[in-house]
């Protein structure tokens, strides 16, 4: 019994291990999960900032009208700036001046360790101030921000450090990335969410000095009560799945909401981009970011 008992121990051990090691060397440790590619306006500036902790990040700005707002476009995990070449049409069709980064361990800017939406609040915050410095983005030019799933979750945990930004599009942002983990590992492997998932997540903590398990942008949801936000659900996302989405809404009560039909998680603008433009585009206006008049 003894002996039985001692094989399922160092069995477990050896897959926590293993989940670990897969976990810091494709989820943490400079993910990328899309080919290079280039984005299809050409029409662009671009630069890069310095965060306060010494990483260079990459930005591109598209210039809009004069009297016009800004949107900054924050992408996900695994991916970069690219990734949000099908917003950069309508926005600047509408008007607007369009900012775009590649988070820390993404695309063209530095960093070695992806937080995964936890600390690169201090990407946007850099981003922004150098662009100022610029002349891109002026304090006067009302600011928006849209972020998809890491994106979103990046600025919900940063909104007590970005005030300037006065509206907040989330789209399938997780609200504890350990509930997001867990459902991936489900997903993909058919493997229950257990203890060993919370053990694993201390112990990439551990490892890595980064706080995942504390990663809950349900928790920091309460700074965004005095502005504007628009959250936004893939009915078909099993990722960030409708009980997160539930709890984001729950925290935010002054929040609009829309569930985008018949789309996976990130794709309410692939999937039915009319409305999803005209209702970016009014939630804009009525929060009082002008475009082309």
């Amino acid at each position: 019994m003894l002996k039985k008992v001692l094989y399922i121990v160092i069995f477990s051990a050896g897959l926590l291990l293993l989940a670990m090691v897969y976990l810091i060397n494709t989820v943490i440790n400079r993910p990328n999960f899309v080919a290079p590619g280039k984005l299809s306006d050409p029409d662009f500036k671009e630069f890069s900032a310095v965060s306060a902790d010494g990483i260079k990040i990459h930005a591109v700005f598209y210039p809009g009208v004069a009297s016009a707002g800004t949107v900054l476009l924050c992408h996900g995990h695994g991916v970069n700036h690219i990734y949000m070449d099908d917003m950069v049409g309508f926005l600047r069709t509408a008007g607007y001046n369009v900012l775009m980064l590649d988070f820390r361990a993404h695309g063209l800017s530095g960093g070695t360790l992806c937080p995964i939406g936890l600390h690169e609040w201090q990407d946007i915050r850099a981003v922004l101030a150098k662009a100022k410095e610029l002349g891109y983005w002026q304090e006067n030019s009302a600011l928006a921000a849209y972020g998809r799933s890491m994106g979103a979750a990046t600025l919900i945990n940063g909104a007590a450090e970005l005030p300037e930004i006065k509206a907040f599009i989330l789209e399938s942002s997780f609200a504890r990335l350990r509930l997001v983990a867990a459902n991936d590992a489900y997903n993909t492997i058919w493997l229950p969410d257990t203890p060993f998932s919370d053990l694993a997540f201390w112990l990439i903590g551990m490892v890595t000095g980064i706080d995942y398990a504390g990663n809950q942008p349900v928790e920091q949801a309460k700074n965004l009560a005095n502005r504007a936000v628009l959250l936004i659900h893939d009915e078909l996302d099993s990722r960030a799945d409708l009980a997160q989405f539930e709890m984001l809404k729950n925290s935010m009560p002054h929040a609009r909401a829309w569930v985008s039909p018949n789309s996976w998680h990130v794709c309410a603008h692939k999937v039915n981009p009319a409305e999803f433009e005209g209702k970016f585009l009014d939630f804009l206006y009525d929060s009082g970011i002008p475009g082309r008049k």
